[in-house]
């Protein structure tokens, strides 16, 4: 959000930007049940803490979809990195609209064949700063496939899939909130072009 601020001595015009709110601030707004409830990865050690978020916020999205627009779409337009990208956007406000009229579906737990797949393209394409679904030497184990490049947060890279701004098609949003798809393997790795990328691999 752009102000300008005149100081009273120096009648300096400064321009400032809203700052993104935190993580906490979006756990904070769910009970514990919930967020147990959704978490259906914390158990696993070897997965990082934004690769169990990004599986909690996507069931957040999927259990409970009304109460998400409400309590993170509506507060949420953009991160650190890439400032308030979100506004403005009609991909949030169709999001909004979507999940206000959608009825829940059952989290998302995860799967093993679909982590090492997911894991073998993120390793994958982040060594060749590629973007897209084509493997080279991966083998692929899915029925469904998102990829999000340069968000770091579990919040960030689940909020990239379901608004799936400037994406027409929405084929990131409608497999994330998709009630076909009962399983998720999920990795984040770093990635020549873009610093970061996360993969998530959905099965039936």
């Amino acid at each position: 959000m752009k102000s300008c601020i005149f100081l009273f001595v120096l009648g300096v015009c400064i321009e400032s930007y809203a700052q993104p709110k935190s993580t906490q601030f979006y756990l904070d707004k769910w009970s514990s049940n919930q967020l147990l409830e959704t978490n259906t990865a914390k158990d696993l050690s070897f997965l990082t803490e934004a690769e169990k978020q990004a599986i909690m916020f996507v069931n957040l999205a999927r259990m409970y979809p009304k109460e998400f627009a409400s309590k993170v779409v509506a507060n949420y337009y953009g991160n650190e990195n890439y400032g308030d990208y979100l506004k403005g956007s009609s991909y949030h406000a169709s999001l909004l609209k979507d999940l206000n009229k959608a009825q829940p579906v059952g989290k998302l737990v995860f799967d093993q064949a679909a982590y090492e797949s997911a894991q073998c393209f993120a390793l994958e394409q982040g060594k060749t700063g590629k973007t897209g679904h084509d493997r080279i030497q991966c083998k692929s184990y899915f029925y469904g496939e998102c990829v999000s490049y340069g968000m770091e947060t579990g919040l960030d890279i689940a909020m990239h899939w379901l608004v799936d701004h400037d994406v027409p098609s929405l084929g990131h949003r409608e497999i994330c909130l998709s009630a076909r798809y009962t399983k998720i393997g999920l990795s984040k790795a770093p990635h020549k072009s873009y610093g970061v990328c996360t993969v998530a691999d959905f099965v039936f």
